[in-house]
């Protein structure tokens, strides 16, 4: 049977596990959620169906856990049960970092920080819980492993028409380096095993857009992607003091920033549903130390969320905005020349510049014509020195960008447009597949009985609007994208993206998570009354649909 109590305390462990992404703390999760399946007398007796896969090369030490409970009926159909372990920093909690993670004292005295309306209430509900981590998602962890719990007690064991297998990823909080990893053991799982995937249950809490005022719950059943344009712009250096004998790139990178930050041509509809504008998420220059010339490099990416990437046409419109802010930056500066020419009483000598936008595959591709020797294996080589300073993905992008352009014989102010690390296909499963119409069917199933048996109004949405692993769970065979990998900067080099494995792995997969709130946010918390009362027997429920 399902215990309440141990969950609510199971979740407190895990919590208490500071496993920040990307960082050696991030090791932790992993070895509590060991510490967990370690207690479960199934996985003492069958200590050969639990894995630790280490992520190869990662330069923290992370793994992926697995564990398979084989049900009593000897069949091949698997549920994947999943969810990261990760978390995001706890910087925002100010003066109560020190307790974010511990779920008790937190949630004590959360009203000692700013907190809005809505999350006062709840904390005077005594229904939520608060604290780093509760709904983003340890939760869903302790969920998973009460579960298997649940199954592997011998009378539900040997009625079990399939098998479970839980898979908790890391790094979904950076670059889903995790997730990437788990496809091919996955794969290699399945053939070893004799194992179908029938479906994959995320147990990421749900998204609600309008969280405070909606007594809707939502299972999501697509999955958004996101692609990360980079723009760096290469001026021309100067003193400070002749200003218009360069070109500052500072003046191309806001340029850029004015014409595709927060534009709503780049939000995608479909069903309903909407995509954010693009967001810019860095913009700096390059300067490593003061001094009194103008900065030569400046770079600034973007967030672009979609429901149908079609990569041609977004290099054609990325290149178009790169062009125009180029000639904006340009105008402004001739402007700026002839006001400073009139406050001096002569007209200002202005060095000219043409606009000139290259796509990094271009840049790269003049590069290999006029380079002496292995291209390849030089850039490998740097990119190899860049990870060792443990960089993130997107610096080293940044400065492989850079690197090329340097190379580059023919320099002359640019912006080079390059789309880098983490990337995330947009995903959305065919009902007509038999695995995907099940699964479909299981859930609308789950929502009439939510309301029959607990009141609970659930809604299927067609995509879940927050990043997940949810986006490598559905690639079909026709996914190219050769134009996106092309001037993907790291690709093949410090970022791998397992296409084939992807294509291979293919299960339909729903989001199916708890009530929190808040995520990322100091205010984060979890119901407890849903979250624990309710989703446990709404997952014993779709199990039974799906293994019939």
């Amino acid at each position: 049977m399902i215990d309440k109590a141990r969950m609510l305390s199971d979740t407190k462990r895990l919590v208490s596990a500071k496993s920040i992404s990307g960082t050696e703390l991030e090791r932790s999760g992993a070895e509590r959620i060991m510490e967990l399946l370690d207690e479960l007398d199934y996985f003492k007796q069958h200590k050969e169906n639990v894995y630790k896969q280490p992520i190869a090369g990662d330069p923290f030490g992370r793994c992926i856990i697995a564990a398979l409970l084989e049900g009593g009926k000897k069949s091949k159909n698997t549920i994947i049960l999943t969810g990261h372990y990760d978390v995001v920093d706890v910087d925002g909690y100010a003066q109560l970092k020190d307790i974010a993670f511990d779920v008790d004292e937190i949630t004590k005295r959360i009203n000692e920080l700013p907190l809005d309306e809505d999350a006062k209430r709840d904390a005077d509900t005594g229904e939520w819980i608060f604290g780093r981590g509760t709904a983003d998602m340890k939760f869903g962890h302790a969920l998973i492993i009460e579960l298997l719990r649940h199954y592997s007690e011998s009378e539900n064991l040997t009625g079990l028409n399939g098998n479970l297998l839980y898979v908790a990823v890391c790094g979904e909080e950076t670059n889903s380096e995790g997730m990437l990893a788990a496809s091919a053991f996955l794969n290699g799982l399945a053939e070893k095993r004799k194992l179908h995937y029938s479906a994959l249950l995320l147990a990421e809490c749900y998204l609600n857009e309008n969280m405070a005022n909606d007594p809707r719950r939502y299972i999501h059943y697509g999955a958004t992607g996101k692609v990360m344009p980079m723009f760096l712009c290469a001026g021309k250096g100067c003193h400070a003091d002749e200003p218009f004998a360069g070109l500052d790139a500072n003046s191309l990178n806001a340029a850029v920033y004015e014409l595709l930050a927060m534009n709503t041509d780049y939000c995608q509809s479909k069903n309903g549903e909407c995509t954010p504008p693009a967001v810019c998420l860095k913009m700096k220059d390059l300067k490593a130390t003061y001094s009194a010339s103008i900065p030569m490099y400046a770079v600034s990416y973007y967030s672009i969320l979609t429901l149908k990437l079609e990569p041609d046409a977004l290099i054609s419109s990325l290149r178009m905005i790169a062009m125009r802010a180029f000639e904006l930056a340009l105008e402004k500066r001739s402007r700026d020349a002839e006001a400073y020419g009139k406050l001096m009483n002569k007209p200002m000598t202005v060095r000219s510049f043409a606009p000139c936008v290259m796509t990094y595959e271009e840049l790269y591709n003049e590069v290999k014509k006029q380079y002496n020797g292995d291209l390849d294996a030089h850039l490998k080589a740097f990119a190899g020195k860049l990870t060792e300073k443990k960089l993130e993905l997107q610096d080293i992008s940044i400065e492989l960008v850079r690197h090329v352009y340097e190379l580059y014989g023919a320099k002359q102010p640019m912006i080079i447009l390059s789309f880098i690390p983490p990337y995330y296909p947009d995903v959305y499963m065919d009902p007509a597949e038999a695995d995907a119409g099940r699964l479909l069917a299981a859930a609308n199933d789950v929502i009439d009985y939510a309301r029959q048996q607990f009141n609970e109004h659930l809604e299927l949405k067609d995509y879940y609007m927050g990043l997940s692993d949810l986006s490598y769970t559905g690639l079909g065979e026709d996914a190219g994208f050769d134009t996106l990998f092309k001037n993907l900067a790291g690709a093949g080099l410090t970022y791998d993206f397992p296409l084939q494995a992807l294509k291979q792995l293919h299960v339909p997969g729903i989001v199916l998570g708890g009530w929190g709130k808040d995520f990322h946010q100091n205010s984060e918390r979890l119901n407890i009354p849903y979250s624990f009362d309710v989703l446990p027997k709404l997952y014993m429920r779709i199990i039974a649909d799906i293994l019939g």
